[in-house]
């Protein structure tokens, strides 16, 4: 005799307080830098906080004057001569396998020279 497998995915360990099936990331509250603006100096970013039933994936890009800065995708940002006079943002998104969201941080002040 042969038995047939059937494959059912488990929402075990993926409901939320209320209930229910694991939902997209959504923002609650934006990042925040912190730092001193200034050359040399390194920005953190906080992550903000995410809603969703199924804790996300968090990447970060900072930008300078609203263009991505290459490689700059960790938590933290330390300051260069090309961002005088510009200001600084980071997007992060937070992807689970439900779907993707992003959101940008608030501007610092323009980058001033060390």
């Amino acid at each position: 005799m042969r038995s047939k497998a059937s494959h059912q995915r488990s929402y075990a360990g993926f409901v939320g307080a209320q209930g229910g099936a694991p939902v997209a990331p959504a923002n609650a509250v934006l990042p925040v830098i912190s730092g001193t603006a200034t050359v040399g100096e390194t920005l953190t970013a906080s992550d903000g906080t995410w809603t969703g039933r199924e804790p996300p994936t968090l990447t970060h890009q900072w930008k300078a004057g609203g263009a991505a800065i290459v490689g700059a995708t960790a938590k933290t940002y330390v300051l260069t001569a090309a961002e005088v006079g510009k200001t600084i943002t980071v997007t992060i998104t937070a992807q689970n396998w439900k779907g993707a969201a992003s959101v940008t941080s608030a501007a610092t002040p323009a980058v001033a020279a060390a």
